[in-house]
């Protein structure tokens, strides 16, 4: 039996099984060829290359404290922040309805937080008028309660 020939590369980003990015891998020369090298998720161990590789990892870096630092500012903002929904109600005080977390994230949107529908954790159905604590996925495992007025629509 006759040993495959690989040739090493070095991962600039991370590439599924193979590894993470600044691995030396070996690869069929094929792979590199066709998908790696063109694709720029590779390339040749060189100390170019390297030098490319630590650059755009201390860019990553910047963007990611940069990230945080904007969602710390967000998870801040969020209970200081009261948010009002008007929605057409019976006399009882029971929607016709129910608070959907698109109209919560939509409404905190226009209140200029920038929190998504995805983020919102609502616990319970809100289907009545009301002062309602909501919580919202920041980032991580942080989560804070949003302050959330359901109103008579007029």
């Amino acid at each position: 039996m006759s040993k495959k020939r690989q040739i090493e590369v070095l991962l600039m980003q991370d590439v599924g099984e193979l590894g993470k990015a600044g691995q030396l891998v070996k690869v069929a020369p094929g792979f590199a060829r066709n998908c790696l090298l063109p694709q720029k998720r590779a390339a040749i161990p060189t100390g170019e290359a390297l030098r490319a590789l630590d650059a755009k990892k201390k860019r990553d870096a910047e963007l990611v404290a940069q990230r945080a630092s904007e969602l710390e500012a967000l998870a801040e903002a969020i209970p200081a922040t009261n948010v009002t929904l008007e929605m057409k109600s019976s006399g009882e005080g029971k929607l016709y309805g129910a608070v959907t977390a698109q109209m919560i994230a939509e409404a905190m949107q226009a209140a200029g937080l920038d929190v998504h529908a995805q983020q919102v954790r609502l616990e319970d159905t809100i289907k009545e008028i009301g002062q309602f604590d909501v919580p919202i996925h920041v980032f991580g495992d942080v989560t804070v309660n949003a302050r959330l007025w359901v109103v008579n629509q007029p």
